[in-house]
């Protein structure tokens, strides 16, 4: 595959112009000798032609179907003969009927305009950007219980042949990837510390702390960050969020605290398992807290830990091809009224808690 600016041309696309023009400058080794230089390159308009005369079996009747006289119709075929090296057609009574080296080529000349249109018509959409692939980099943890699920359906409903590709990489890592021109857009948790990369905030969202039920601090009203003092704590290597792990350190450490870092797990799932099992806690953002109701750990805000996860997006204002505007366009709409958003959500999530669980 192709990838330039985040954008992706299929290897299928590249394939199928490259066979069809392939087969357009050779018909079939078996019919064609060795041409000498009087021979006429061919072109698609001798296939064409040729495809309506079989299909006429008059030259007469093809020539009007084409809108162009018989003589340059009937020279046309001579070229095409010639550099072939074979006849295509014979009389037959007031028309002409095809031979078989004729019978041959019209199957594979069929084919060959198809191929072309259809190859020409992709290259058209790539170009218009109705079709292609938009590679998204995102902050793990994030892309599910954030914005960027929304953002994507209502993508797919203006672009539904675009596909999206999601890969996993740091806000730093997404920095580079867009400069280089390998992802169409990013989706993390800081702002670029570039000016040549644009960006907005599509959400913000407490930090808090992650407990298993059984756990003591599950059942407290308000949690301090003292209160995580003597606590083991299992953390997201510093490697996967450099910014986000020296926040949450520095945070702690503001209030006179250092924690107990008893393990680093780089798998979200493990990490959740191991807190809900009772092995540690952890840090999470709130919009987490639905989804961990549903088994054996809670989400539980820090008033004092005065930390927030921002979900942002950004990309290169200078590098936004056809495909990629739709999706910016979508970014823009959904940045442009977080506060109406936000009080929609939460109401819909207190209605959904509110529906009577079916036993």
């Amino acid at each position: 595959m192709t990838v330039r600016d985040g954008y992706r041309l299929t290897t299928e696309s590249s394939r199928t112009i490259l066979e069809s023009i392939r087969d357009l400058l050779s018909i079939d080794e078996g019919l064609r000798p060795a041409l000498g230089s009087r021979s006429t390159p061919m072109e698609l308009r001798h296939l064409r032609y040729f495809v309506a005369i079989a299909e006429e079996e008059n030259f007469r009747r093809a020539a009007e179907k084409l809108h162009v006289s018989q003589s340059p119709l009937s020279r046309q075929m001579q070229q095409l003969e010639e550099e072939i090296g074979a006849e295509l057609f014979e009389p037959s009574g007031r028309g002409v009927k095809l031979t078989p080296a004729g019978r041959l080529l019209l199957d594979r000349a069929k084919t060959i305009l198809s191929d072309v249109g259809a190859a020409a018509r992709e290259v058209r959409e790539t170009a218009e950007g109705q079709i292609g692939t938009v590679t998204i980099g995102f902050e793990s943890g994030s892309a599910y219980v954030g914005p960027l699920s929304t953002i994507l359906m209502r993508f797919r409903e203006q672009a539904p042949r675009v596909n999206v590709e999601l890969v996993p990489m740091s806000s730093a890592q997404q920095w580079d990837a867009l400069r280089a021109g390998q992802i169409s857009l990013g989706y993390g948790n800081y702002v670029p510390d570039d000016s040549s990369l644009q960006s907005v905030v599509l959400a913000r969202h407490r930090l808090g702390i992650i407990v298993p039920k059984q756990h003591p601090l599950a059942t407290e009203s308000m949690i301090e960050v003292k209160d995580l003092a003597t606590e083991p704590m299992l953390l997201d290597p510093r490697r996967s969020n450099p910014r986000l792990y020296d926040d949450i350190i520095a945070a702690v450490r503001a209030r006179g605290v250092t924690l107990n870092v008893i393990s680093e797990i780089l798998d979200g799932e493990a990490l959740l398992t191991l807190v809900a099992s009772g092995f540690g806690l952890t840090f999470g953002a709130e919009p987490a807290a639905p989804f961990l109701a549903v088994g054996t750990a809670i989400w539980k805000p820090v008033s004092d830990l005065g930390l927030e996860m921002r979900n942002i997006a950004m990309w290169r204002p200078d590098a936004q091809p056809l495909l990629l505007r739709p999706l910016v366009d979508v970014v823009r709409e959904f940045a442009a009224a977080p506060r109406d958003r936000e009080m929609g959500l939460r109401r819909h999530e207190s209605e959904r808690q509110r529906r009577p669980r079916r036993g």
